[in-house]
């Protein structure tokens, strides 16, 4: 059993407005509900739980009931950090299965990233299953410099370089133990916001899979509009070839 863990009870104060950008509208419905539906229809994941704040658990367990989905979506209480989100949501994974089995795969992704496709869900958990961990990301196609002070420190190697994206997916027992030494570290939250940083600080290799840079994050309201064309270009795809890539 695979299952995708979404937290998704930030503020999105970059975003600006008073919604957070979770729940603006993309192609008529919430962005998370964008997100979800592409989980719902990944061969590799069974059921999704998503951390919420806990004034929006009522409503959005009434929209979850005439969405569609066919797999099942749990909602958690969402914390006041991400880590927090994530502890409770792991929680939740604990008793999922009926019979008491633990997840093998977790799958973590953004909320705010709608446009990933069900078949890089799909990669990402197959070869976390093959080395324990492994994330979506993009190579870099810029020149990157590191700079100090408004200083230029080094060039770095792009050939080297990688922007990591979500999903994320893990062994259920190591993104366990990983969030565990984190806390016990008392590791700022700053540094928890990525979850293979706390795999990697294990010593435990992460894998790499070729990601796509359609699979933006919604930072900005240009990220939201640029997503919203994106996704009107890939229904109309769709429409012609009758496929879902």
């Amino acid at each position: 059993m695979n299952v995708a863990i979404i937290p998704a009870a930030g503020s999105g104060s970059r975003f600006g407005g008073e919604t957070p950008k979770q729940f603006l509208l993309m192609g008529g419905v919430p962005v998370l509900l964008q997100t979800l539906r592409r989980f719902d229809l990944c061969s590799e994941i069974d059921g999704t739980i998503v951390a919420l704040p806990e004034a929006a658990l009522e409503s959005w367990r009434e929209l979850l009931a005439t969405s569609g989905l066919e797999k099942p979506v749990r909602l958690v209480p969402g914390g006041r950090e991400r880590s927090d989100s994530i502890r409770n949501a792991l929680e939740a994974a604990a008793h999922w299965s009926p019979d008491g089995q633990l997840p093998e795969i977790v799958a973590v992704h953004d909320a705010v990233r709608p446009l990933v496709t069900p078949a890089q869900i799909a990669l990402v958990v197959q070869r976390a299953r093959e080395v324990g961990a492994a994330i979506l990301a993009l190579a870099s196609t810029d020149t990157l410099k590191e700079v100090e002070n408004g200083l230029i420190v080094q060039t770095l190697d792009r050939r080297r370089i990688y922007r990591a994206q979500t999903p994320q997916a893990f062994r259920y027992s190591l993104l366990v133990r990983a969030n565990q030494a984190a806390r016990e570290s008392n590791l700022p939250s700053a540094a928890t916001t990525d979850d293979a940083l706390l795999v990697e600080a294990l010593g435990v290799p992460v894998a790499i899979v070729e990601g796509s840079s359609h699979n933006l994050k919604i930072t900005t309201p240009e990220d939201l509009r640029l997503a919203e064309r994106l996704l009107q270009e890939e229904v109309a795809s769709r429409r012609s070839s009758n496929e879902y890539a």
